[in-house]
């Protein structure tokens, strides 16, 4: 699939295809790989039924797969959105036929392909434009620096937030195939609301950095052993900064192996011998994690 230059408005949601996101107010939830290709085949078929085959040919490419995945993609798209099997109102099951998503659909353009329809426009026209593009990067910086944020587990069946407790900010951990809920961790608002989980499902990273501290701290909480560890390390060169406490038995202290100089950096944090985890930067603030 081709990167698309639009996203979608989907009754109270927004859809980018682009980042497989889908954003309600302060709310932000990543769409792992195969989710957000069938939600983007739902809805480029416009209204119509497309089967499970096509889904399956379409989505997995050629991989030998079954229908239970397909159905378990569908079951995961539908407790995002909290929609009914029985009374969809996002997406409809036809049985023996397929699939068809129902939901209002808003396609919201990004920029304009060229400059010469731009002049041919009104002026009204150009004004509406300029008033989207304004709207559009407000409602990126409202959640980027939002209180709150959701993160899909990559099998689909947690979700992982973060939200304003009270005085403090706290991580909560919902299990999607139960409903229940649960507060892991307890913190002060960090300086950016970020959160990523591994592959495997076991390990969330999350950034605790607050902006008066001269160092950023992550924390990664494992939910198999409810156990922390902590990263921290330097905003700027020449600062020493002293060791967490290391009689914590909980916490597992790692090393920062690399640290780039200008303001769109990555940083790289080696977790193990295989596996490293890269820190995104925005203007020398964290803006997102890859495991």
């Amino acid at each position: 699939m081709s990167k698309p230059t639009y996203c979608y408005k989907i009754k109270h949601w927004i859809f980018d295809p682009t980042t497989a996101e889908l954003i309600n107010g302060d709310q932000k939830i990543h769409l792992q790989n195969q989710v957000a290709k069938v939600l983007i085949l739902l809805i480029e078929a416009n209204g119509q039924v497309i089967s499970k085959k096509e889904l399956l040919k379409q989505a997995w490419q050629g991989a030998i797969v079954t229908e239970n995945s397909l159905d378990k993609t569908i079951s995961e798209l539908r407790k995002v959105f909290s929609d009914s099997r029985t009374h969809p109102e996002f997406i409809e099951t036809l049985p023996k036929k397929g699939y068809r998503f129902i939901a209002p659909l808003k396609k919201i353009e990004r920029e304009v392909s060229s400059i010469s329809i731009i002049k041919k426009r009104s002026t009204i026209t150009l004004v509406l434009l300029t008033v989207l593009s304004v709207l559009l990067t407000v409602t990126y910086f409202v959640t980027f620096n939002s209180s709150s944020k959701k993160v899909l587990s990559p099998d689909g069946k947690m979700i992982a937030s973060i939200k304003k407790d009270n005085t403090l900010h706290a991580l909560f951990l919902e299990d999607i195939t139960n409903g229940k809920i649960k507060k892991l961790d307890s913190f002060a608002k960090p300086e950016s609301i970020v959160l990523q989980w591994s592959s495997d499902n076991q390990n969330i990273i999350y950034n605790t950095s607050l902006a008066k501290n001269d160092f950023y701290a992550l924390t990664i909480f494992n939910i198999q052993t409810n156990k922390k560890s902590y990263i921290k390390f330097p905003k700027k060169e020449g600062i020493t900064i002293s060791n967490p406490n290391r009689n914590d038995s909980l916490s597992k202290f790692l090393e920062h192996k690399k640290l780039s100089k200008s303001s769109n950096t990555i940083h790289y944090i080696a977790y193990t011998n295989n596996d490293t985890i890269k820190v995104l930067f925005n203007n020398q603030i964290i803006s997102d994690f890859k495991w």
